[in-house]
């Protein structure tokens, strides 16, 4: 059964990726080494347009296939719904060893008062002699993002709540997306525990996230909690209140 993974990637000046694609579940058949940049595409109401370059650093032809994606976040999960809203130029292609392809990405979605999300699916296609006998194959997973019209601003709340697991809320209250790393709780008994955010780190714009706190014993309504973490404007230090 073919299985696909699909990997969200911290902010970089480009990605270099490296993929071992493994044939009949045992033996590795081949590695796929690709360049990426931008890492994220930024557009807007007066940049509708914008492009994307892939280098193939290996020495084997690939063919990749691009798909856009609304990107929405429900019950602490992202939905990525098919979309025409965005054009891609071309959206299926195949690479020589060393060659690359400059992707055009237009906007057909016009900016509104919050930030527009999208994410590209970028998958190789395997090749008709693999076929079959290919268990692996790699994602990649872009963000794209039309910004709001006016000034870009964002507004993070927090509520930790006690019960087991505690639930920590982050509500973005902005226009825009933000970008936790490291997020970290100091419990009140000292020791420190990392909110578990899998491969995702972004809560976009209008949302709220909620990340299960699992502690040796609830916490105690009332008690105090500091919160940490890195984001895109800097470091977070916020104490929080256990609420019922």
């Amino acid at each position: 059964m073919t299985r696909s993974g699909s990997i969200f990637w911290r902010l970089t000046t480009c990605w270099s990726i490296v993929c071992l694609v493994c044939v009949g579940g045992t033996q590795p058949a081949r590695a796929s080494n690709f360049e990426i940049a931008p890492v994220v595409l930024e557009l807007s109401s007066s940049r509708t347009a914008g492009v994307i370059k892939i280098v193939n650093n290996d020495n084997h032809t690939v063919s990749l296939q691009i798909r856009a994606f609304d990107w929405n976040q429900a019950d602490s999960k992202d939905d990525l719904q098919a979309t025409q809203n965005l054009i891609i130029s071309p959206p299926v292609f195949s690479l020589a060893p060393g060659a690359s392809q400059v992707i055009r990405v237009v906007s057909k979605q016009a900016a509104g008062s919050s930030e527009i999300a999208f994410r590209l699916l970028i998958d190789e296609i395997p090749s008709a002699a693999e076929g079959a006998t290919i268990n692996f194959k790699f994602r990649i997973s872009m963000p794209v993002f039309i910004a709001a019209n006016g000034p870009a601003k964002t507004q993070l709340d927090y509520q930790l709540h006690a019960g087991k697991p505690a639930r920590l809320l982050v509500t973005n209250a902005g226009n825009r997306r933000s970008r936790l790393l490291d997020l970290t709780l100091a419990l009140p008994n000292g020791k420190t525990i990392k909110a578990p955010s899998g491969n995702n780190p972004y809560t976009l714009a209008g949302v709220t996230r909620q990340y299960l706190i699992d502690t040796e014993t609830p916490l105690a309504t009332g008690s105090k909690v500091k919160l940490s973490a890195n984001s895109d404007a800097g470091p977070i230090d916020a104490e929080l209140t256990v609420a019922p």
